[in-house]
């Protein structure tokens, strides 16, 4: 997804953020935005699919994390001691790599895979419809509730703003770049070799068999591979960071259009 961002707005918007029903409600600059399902498709996201989460696996009840795990990385007879991305062959880390950075966003540990995401990539792999949305919505909640998590889906937010027509001509207004793109460089930084058609683990070029990374292996290893996101959209999000764990933060009051400046105490979870 390309646009623009508006960081402070954004931050507004995450402030005010409550579920009311069964849709997500905010208020910015005094604009009340109510996040319907018809909403949801103006970034071309669809609210249909199946809905599953850490802890829900309705529909995929065959699934079973450990198994389907070893299905997917390089060397499967080698001990698990955590499930990480590093580890994965070239198809499931590429999608891991965008189900991390973009489906479940978080601040750090990219490269260590949660239930939520293998089953997200277990359902990808199988051809299985996922309710984007209703993910979506999980982690938007869950950045009211939690002290450090980072404020996702910036440009979906901006986006939202544009739509119910805030007022946005005095904000801050970063303008995203060319998306990034997956290319033979990408996949060469990712340790894999382009032998006649096939792409295969470097090291396996190099030692004639195949040796696993440990599995103890730094997370921000991985995470240079793949850069999912612009660099724009990593500053905007960042700043947004700031100020949400700042001491003072522009808040807007759901029932004044105004705007001011009030003590904000996230609440945890």
């Amino acid at each position: 997804m390309t646009g623009n961002i508006y960081p402070d707005l954004v931050k507004v918007f995450y402030s005010n953020l409550v579920q009311d029903d069964k849709n997500l409600v905010s208020y910015v600059k005094g604009v009340k935005l109510k996040i319907t399902r018809e909403v949801c498709s103006i970034g071309g996201i669809k609210h249909s699919g199946l809905k599953v989460s850490k802890g829900n696996i309705d529909g995929i009840q065959e699934f079973n994390m450990m198994q389907f795990y070893r299905s997917c990385v390089r060397n499967p007879t080698e001990p698990v001691v955590r499930f990480h991305e590093g580890n994965l062959t070239l198809i499931p880390r590429l999608l891991a790599h965008i189900i991390a950075y973009q489906l479940t966003p978080r601040g750090s540990n990219h490269g260590v895979l949660h239930e939520e995401d293998l089953i997200l990539l277990y359902c990808i792999m199988n051809q299985l419809k996922v309710n984007c949305v209703s993910t979506m919505v999980e982690h938007m909640l869950k950045s009211t509730r939690l002290p450090y998590y980072r404020f996702p889906y910036a440009i979906f937010v901006s986006k939202l703003i544009d739509y119910f027509e805030v007022d946005t001509k005095i904000e801050r207004n970063d303008t995203i770049k060319a998306s990034s793109e997956i290319d033979k460089s990408t996949l060469m930084k990712m340790d894999f070799h382009k032998e006649e058609d096939n792409w295969v683990f470097r090291r396996n070029v190099a030692h004639g068999v195949e040796h696993e990374a440990s599995n103890h292996g730094d997370a921000e290893e991985d995470n240079v591979g793949v850069p999912m996101e612009d660099e724009t959209v990593q500053a905007a999000e960042a700043s947004c960071y700031m100020m949400h764990h700042s001491s003072s933060h522009r808040v807007e009051s759901p029932t004044q259009p105004s705007m001011h400046h009030m003590e904000e105490s996230p609440v945890r979870s």
